[in-house]
């Protein structure tokens, strides 16, 4: 008997979500039938860029995973209205990972730079995973001490790192995640505008503007649109 239209749709939908828990380090040394399991509860969705997947404030019901392409910036609304970046993720990482904690809320956005794949596991199926997987405890702990060591590395640079530094900083970090070999050097494929820069080095929007305009006129940086290539990684690690 043939498939019909929903059987395949159904089908291609598992083959994403495996595809996409193959990606993140969450599910990297799970049992088999923890992976199964959650393939059979997640679903997956492509939304396009400058979506909300994760509200602050709202219920926190599920975990998401970032899928084969799409990035999203984290950050979080203080009450006077400042908006505080926590950082970016990528292709395989995790959302809403202070739902772990057994925060019933979210306690932090995390919206789409661009269209992105996002599987959305039930916040109950991956409490299941935690009861009955042992392998499941230190995957969640070693995801939340990463957490922690990103923090501390930007509470460091924030204290004894000028802004220079703080971009170079910056700069060389997104080159290694983001980075794509070009002739002229490493283009940074994250569409990061420069306030997105500012905020996530504590600086203004003109001064990270000026700052770049020096690295570049230097033949440290260069541009391609509205993506920095970062020319000398090498060099730039010297602004440190």
């Amino acid at each position: 008997m043939p498939l019909t239209e929903d059987d395949r749709r159904i089908a291609d939908d598992r083959l994403r979500v495996q595809q996409t828990l193959k990606l993140s380090p969450l599910f990297d040394r799970v049992a088999r039938s923890t992976r199964d399991a959650a393939v059979s509860t997640a679903s997956v969705e492509v939304v396009p860029g400058g979506t909300t997947v994760i509200e602050q404030g709202s219920v926190a019901d599920a975990l998401l995973v970032l899928g084969r392409r799409g990035r999203a910036r984290v950050e979080r609304v203080a009450l006077d209205g400042r908006v505080i970046p926590l950082g970016y993720r990528g292709r395989g990482d995790v959302l809403g990972e202070s739902s772990l904690g057994r925060s019933r809320r979210h306690t932090e956005n995390a919206i789409t730079m661009e269209e992105a794949e996002v599987v959305r596991i039930p916040l109950r199926s991956v409490q299941e995973f935690l009861a009955e997987d042992p392998a499941m405890g230190p995957a969640v702990l070693g995801l939340l001490l990463l957490r922690q060591r990103e923090t501390e590395e930007r509470i460091e640079s924030m204290l004894f790192r000028n802004v220079e530094a703080r971009l170079a900083e910056f700069l060389l970090k997104a080159a290694e995640r983001w980075g794509v070999p070009t002739p002229k050097g490493t283009l940074i494929s994250a569409p990061i505008t420069h306030l997105e820069i500012a905020q996530s080095i504590g600086s203004t929007r003109e001064t990270v503007t000026l700052t770049l305009g020096t690295l570049r006129r230097e033949g440290l940086l260069d541009v391609a649109g509205r993506r920095l290539i970062v020319r000398d990684r090498d060099a730039l690690s010297t602004r440190l």
